[in-house]
């Protein structure tokens, strides 16, 4: 699948997620804990393609997107040779480990587990590295300054001005990552190749099985259904689900476009005096 459609995809599970969850245990949820959350996971959501040399990923932080790639990319080749079933083909570099369930839980764990021992430096570093990777994949969307630029004002406001800030939301940065993860592979699922989402479990004498939605259903990555189908409908879901959950978006929104009309009024009203 495109950026866009991952990145949306992280977003609207995201926002699901932190808007809905809490509320079903008596928690009220904060703007600033809702939008870390869905942040993170539609960052998260191009972190498995950093097995492919050319992804978002694998470019978006110079030398550490290198090094982070030239890590992933073996593991996921040893990880398939040493677990390879006797129809499984290719060399597991690209849609292998950081494809799989395992894979999800693995670096969700571990952002869970480094959350907790540091708590805010980690959350908002994950929150920054996520919201850059979310922004550049939506760089047909979003055009104006370089994400990087975007993604530290968006992680200062996070943290500074939005009502809740990331407080408390550490504890939950491991789920955002691995959820993110997740909804990326089920995402590539629907495409023609398919993922391996249940290594290592055998199927069909394969452990690196590409599980897929019925032939029929699935579209090719980039073709005509996901750009004119699939990319708008979760970037409009994605704006909805913002304005449903987000406690005050739909004011913001309103606020801006009285601003914005404000704007267009005085640049239409000819000067005093003119003709």
């Amino acid at each position: 699948m495109l950026g866009v459609s991952h990145a949306t995809s992280g977003a609207a599970l995201g926002l699901v997620i932190a808007g809905l969850a809490p509320q079903t245990v008596g928690m009220t949820p904060t703007a600033g804990g809702i939008l870390t959350f869905a942040g993170v996971t539609a960052g998260a959501a191009l972190l498995p393609d950093l097995d492919h040399p050319s992804s978002t990923a694998t470019r978006r932080f110079s030398w550490a997107s290198w090094l982070a790639a030239h890590a992933v990319r073996p593991l996921s080749a040893l990880v398939f040779r040493l677990t390879r079933g006797p129809r499984d083909s290719g060399r597991g570099t690209h849609r292998g480990l950081t494809h799989t369930l395992a894979g999800a839980l693995l670096l969700g764990g571990a952002v869970a587990a480094a959350s907790a021992r540091w708590g805010t430096p980690v959350t908002v570093g994950v929150l920054f590295v996520c919201l850059a990777l979310a922004i550049k994949g939506l760089d047909g969307l979003v055009p104006g300054p370089p994400s990087l630029v975007i993604a530290a004002g968006l992680t200062w406001a996070a943290e500074t001005a939005l009502a809740g800030g990331t407080a408390g939301t550490a504890g939950w940065l491991g789920l955002a990552v691995g959820l993110g993860m997740l909804v990326h592979s089920l995402g590539d699922a629907v495409t023609e190749s398919g993922a391996p989402l249940l290594w290592p479990l055998p199927i069909r004498g394969r452990h690196w099985y590409p599980v897929g939605s019925p032939r029929s259903l699935r579209f090719r990555a980039g073709g005509r259904v996901e750009t004119l189908l699939v990319a708008p409908v979760l970037t409009a879901a994605t704006l909805a689900l913002t304005v449903w959950v987000v406690p005050g978006a739909l004011e913001v929104l309103l606020d801006l476009r009285d601003r914005l009309t404000a704007l267009g009024s005085m640049i239409g009203t000819p000067p005093a005096g003119g003709a």
